[in-house]
């Protein structure tokens, strides 16, 4: 099963985000800040497959907590979420992730949207591999 930790300061959004993470098969870890997503990450790095941060956090960023998960692991995949347009995102640290293993997502969007972006990204919650049918992990 694939994981992937959500950091949003609003507790709505997580929630909301949690429920149709999960219901799609996928492992949920959720982080109200930045301190709290570092901790989630520290626990279980390792199984971690995807970022979803909203970009507006009250202490930090999204971009900028991507950046610095990053540089832990660097095949971390990333999806940024705002609601403002992408012109505005420039200055946020999004110039230094590399372009092929992040995504940004502007709100609102549909669920079959995000699901897209996270499957181009990691893929379903499992993928077979092979003839032993074994689940491929990124």
């Amino acid at each position: 099963m694939k994981t992937i930790l959500v950091l949003d300061d609003e507790v709505l959004v997580l929630n909301v985000l949690r429920h149709i993470l999960a219901n799609s098969g996928y492992a949920v870890l959720t982080a109200t800040s930045a301190e709290q997503a570092f901790q989630r990450f520290e626990e279980m790095e390792s199984h971690i497959d995807l970022l979803i941060a909203d970009m507006k956090l009250p202490v930090s960023s999204g971009a900028q907590v991507a950046v610095e998960l990053r540089s832990v692991r660097p095949r971390l995949k990333i999806m940024l979420v705002s609601g403002y347009p992408n012109s505005m995102w420039n200055h946020q640290g999004i110039a230094e992730l590399p372009s092929e293993s992040f995504l940004t997502l502007t709100k609102p969007f549909s669920v079959a949207n995000l699901l897209e972006n996270i499957h181009q990204l990691i893929g379903p919650p499992e993928e077979q591999c092979g003839a032993l049918g074994l689940p491929r992990r990124n």
